[in-house]
């Protein structure tokens, strides 16, 4: 079975050519302009985290915390130890 296509004169064929190029135009901008859009929300995204990161840093530093295996003490005492808690035992009643 064979279906006919109707005969397409010369300026339908050469409009077709360019709707198609235009469409595929409007595409790939539209795609760089996403790309675009979703590097830039990355990046914007990066330098959040990483001042976040350094400003927690300074300030774990400043207030003496333990930093990479040792202590930075700014005038803080640090005294290690275990401890035991026993119960206390009640005198017996003296009645």
């Amino acid at each position: 079975m064979h279906i006919q296509t109707p005969q397409r004169g010369p300026i339908a064929r050469v409009m077709a050519i360019i709707g198609g190029i235009a469409v595929l135009a409007l595409a790939a901008t539209l795609g760089i302009v996403v790309l675009a859009v979703l590097l830039g929300l990355a990046l914007i995204g990066a330098v959040i985290i990483a001042v976040r990161t350094w400003w927690l840093r300074h300030q774990m530093r400043r207030h003496g915390h333990r930093d990479k295996g040792a202590y930075r003490n700014s005038g803080i005492t640090i005294i290690e130890g275990e401890y035991t808690k026993e119960s206390r035992r009640e005198p017996p009643d003296s009645r």
